[in-house]
């Protein structure tokens, strides 16, 4: 098991309907701002639409990426970043859980780290391969096709 200072970073994987979807909410928020500009009918109204569309995409969007260093995975998500040991880490395995999680694709891994709802949480790395053998060495767990686990005490 390695731990080294330094952190790699992984972005997300994008699934192309999700892609279509944000960039319909961007140019749909600023076609209205701009209408309503030229037009002068609800300039301040649009305009605080499309800053607050942009604010939210920042601020829990873009952007999406994982890292692995420094004893941990660092999960982050526009202005948001979490952190798990990944000496608590007891699994990986994958999933297609739609659930709300910092991943832009369903083709995602669950990373868990107890069995309580909230020790969990889904990420979907664009390089899957990179990003499970970096953690299995980094994590010192045992690899299993797409599946991580902890081996010993704590993962059985």
């Amino acid at each position: 098991m390695s731990q080294t200072r330094e952190v790699r970073w992984f972005r997300s994987k994008v699934d192309w309907w999700l892609a279509g979807i944000l960039m319909m909410a961007a140019a749909g928020a600023t076609l209205a701002a701009v209408v309503a500009i030229v037009t002068g009918n609800g300039t301040a109204a649009a305009l605080i639409g499309w800053l607050g569309l942009f604010a939210l995409l920042r601020g829990l969007v873009f952007p999406m990426r994982y890292g692995i260093g420094a004893g941990q995975l660092v999960i982050r998500h526009g202005l948001v970043r979490q952190r798990c040991k990944l000496s608590e880490i007891i699994e990986v395995r994958p999933t297609r859980n739609p659930l709300s999680s910092p991943a832009l694709s369903l083709d995602r891994l669950m990373v868990k780290r107890g069995e309580g709802a909230f020790d969990s949480v889904m990420v979907s790395p664009a390089d899957r391969e990179a990003f499970l053998a970096l953690l299995a060495d980094a994590a010192g767990l045992a690899r299993r096709g797409d599946t991580l686990r902890r081996v010993g005490p704590l993962g059985g």
